[in-house]
């Protein structure tokens, strides 16, 4: 399956999960261990987790997954999971198994010192436990099974601290999971110019400054559309520059002044040091764009807003690129 196909595949499921209006809940910050398994060392792994609550005893998740560094791959990757719930103690703990897919980059050292970008998508299998320590706060642990057919199978431990981003406080007997009323969320039209630093995917990890400026308009309720202009910056092995269109799922909290989101679309791009193929120099190329984004409103115009962009490409030369800018706001 080529990487265009798990893109949209990814897209419909975020539109799926749009047309639901369902708002956020839960965000999680954890770090921990992932031990020795089979020839491979032990390393340090830490992840970010967005939970969705649908039922009381259903919830769904959106997680980054950083695996750390042992010999010979650097691993990291999006996981998609379904919850199972089982609260205790009048709601103030909960016991979740939760199964999944979970689609990663593996960066791997080759002989003579090249790397590849390896891309794939495994079964995860999750267990987690949770105590509330406060209408907002929480502590969680989480064990991960990661199982792919033909690379590493690993074992992840974290410990972390979540917070709870609903209307109501939590947690609220007989209430666990039910999704708040909020009224419906349509971005306005919003232009943003960023600066940040781009990193390519390889054992170096080169860096360089980046660009970007945004367009962003809400579609309708929770779904905004965007054009880019993205400058990766020159760090030596590769120097990208192209346009980007996205969709977005995004959700907003405490009376629109903080929202998040995810997109996905696609990115054509120029390669200036792309390797020339078919006697043509430098063509311009296409890759799958994934990306994340928080925003934070200043005033009824200006908002301060960071984006995290995962390039795919199918040439070893996978990238992540960090942003932070300034936009501004204007009603339709």
């Amino acid at each position: 399956m080529n990487n265009f196909s798990r893109t949209w595949k990814l897209l419909s499921l975020i539109l799926l999960c749009a047309t639901l209006r369902i708002q956020a809940q839960e965000l999680t910050l954890l770090g921990g261990l992932l031990p020795k398994t089979n020839s491979q060392g032990s390393s340090y792994t830490w992840q970010v987790d967005y939970r969705q609550d649908f039922f009381r005893n259903f919830a769904a998740s959106i997680a980054y997954i950083n695996e750390g560094h042992v010999p010979g791959h650097h691993r990291d990757g999006t996981a998609w999971e379904a919850w199972g719930r089982l609260p205790f103690l009048q709601d103030r703990f909960s016991i979740s198994l939760g199964l999944g897919i979970y689609y990663f980059y593996d960066t791997q050292l080759l002989p003579g010192g090249d790397t590849a970008d390896i891309h794939g998508t495994a079964p995860i299998y999750s267990l987690s436990g949770t105590g509330y320590l406060s209408d907002r706060w929480f502590y969680r642990i989480l064990f991960n099974r990661i199982s792919p057919a033909h690379e590493n199978k690993v074992n992840t431990l974290t410990v972390g601290m979540g917070f709870w981003f609903g209307q109501d406080e939590k947690p609220t007997p007989g209430k666990l999971g039910d999704a708040p009323n909020e009224k419906a969320f349509v971005t306005e039209n919003e232009l943003t110019a960023f600066v940040g630093q781009s990193v390519v995917n390889t054992f170096l990890s080169p860096k360089a400054r980046a660009y970007a400026g945004e367009y962003r308009r809400g579609v309708f309720p929770h779904v905004d559309w965007t054009a880019s202009v993205i400058y990766e910056g020159d760090p030596e092995i590769v120097r990208r520059s192209g346009i980007a269109t996205q969709l977005w799922f995004v959700n907003t909290f405490f009376s629109d002044r903080f929202t998040m989101g995810g997109g996905l679309g696609p990115y054509v791009f120029l390669d200036r040091k792309h390797p020339a193929s078919a006697g043509k120099k430098n063509p311009a190329a296409l890759a799958p764009l994934a990306s994340l984004t928080f925003s934070v409103r200043l005033d009824d115009h200006w908002s301060v807003r960071a984006v995290f962009d995962r390039v795919t490409s199918n040439y070893n030369r996978d990238s992540d690129i960090f942003l932070l800018g300034l936009g501004y706001r204007w009603s339709r």
